[in-house]
């Protein structure tokens, strides 16, 4: 072969390596530029150091995690975006392990940033839809809208004293222990159509002020409602109650839907006090219901 056949193909090699090299330069150059129009001409995280966290995080590095951590902190705007990529990741499948110190540590990490106290995060919405969550616990904690429909909730869950200030959904969600949500605030309405607990269901205290659809609610074990209150219609019909049903002193300021639900164990409904039309239409009873 010709010399210069030879030096010709070696140059062609190293032109093409430059100029791969230097579109892949100019795509990052696009994308920084593009993300400091979308922030107004502030400060930013480099494209390239948000993909090089997704990429950690991915991979299971606890590197990728804090590094979305410190991301959130230093850039408000992106706080929603480390969240969802924490929750996509909790969606995922469970080739770690359900009790991981993996998965564990993201809902660590998560709920930290939920919670009120210095390394809070406010407004924050929680779209966990389908997501697997083991012990998982936001007792305290102040988010905006949650979204836990269809989420498996491996140990006991917990939500005592909750602040959720846009929609919940928990419709299809399955509690595989207890669930407590003592003293929780929805200021908005409540769905948990078809939700099963196996366990017990704590409710006692908690506030809904707009619609709780709960409509074909399965629970196991026992559900305490005591003291509380609902703003809007609650519709509780075509439920199962397999333990006992506590009912006392709760409020429902309109209409009260228990049509065709099942109550196996004993039933108080004592000082219950509904302002709105009271359904029962074939409901069944297990025990003596206790007024």
């Amino acid at each position: 072969m010709p010399t210069w056949v030879l030096w010709l193909a070696v140059a062609l090699v190293v032109a093409a390596v430059v100029v791969r090299h230097h579109r892949r330069w100019r795509a990052d150059t696009l994308l920084d530029e593009h993300a400091r129009r979308r922030t107004g001409g502030e400060a930013v995280t480099p494209v390239s150091v948000w993909r090089e966290a997704n990429r950690l995080f991915r991979a299971g590095e606890r590197e990728g995690l804090l590094l979305l951590a410190a991301i959130g902190r230093e850039l408000p705007r992106r706080r929603q975006d480390v969240v969802d990529t924490w929750l996509a990741a909790l969606r995922g499948g469970v080739s770690r392990g359900l009790d991981s110190p993996w998965r564990t540590a993201v809902q660590r990490e998560l709920v930290s940033h939920l919670r009120p106290g210095e390394d809070f995060w406010p407004g924050m919405d929680v779209p966990a839809a389908g997501a697997i969550l083991v012990d998982f616990d936001l007792s305290g904690c102040r988010v905006g809208r949650v979204d836990f429909t269809g989420a498996v909730f491996v140990g006991d869950a917990r939500f005592a004293a909750m602040t959720v200030t846009g929609e919940a959904a928990f419709d299809g969600a399955r509690f595989l222990r207890h669930a407590v949500f003592t003293d929780a605030l929805f200021a908005r309405s409540l769905s948990a159509l078809s939700a099963v607990f196996t366990g017990n269901l704590a409710c006692s205290g908690v506030q809904v002020a707009g619609e709780a659809r709960l409509r074909a609610v399965k629970v196991s074990g026992r559900v305490d409602l005591r003291r509380a209150e609902f703003g809007g219609a609650a519709d509780f019909a075509d439920g199962f109650f397999g333990g006992r049903a506590l009912f006392t002193d709760a409020v429902f300021h309109q209409d009260a839907v228990f049509s065709r639900s099942w109550f196996r164990g004993w039933t108080d409904v004592g000082s219950a006090l509904i302002g709105g039309t009271a359904e029962f239409g074939d409901v069944r009873f297990g025990r003596r219901v206790m007024r």
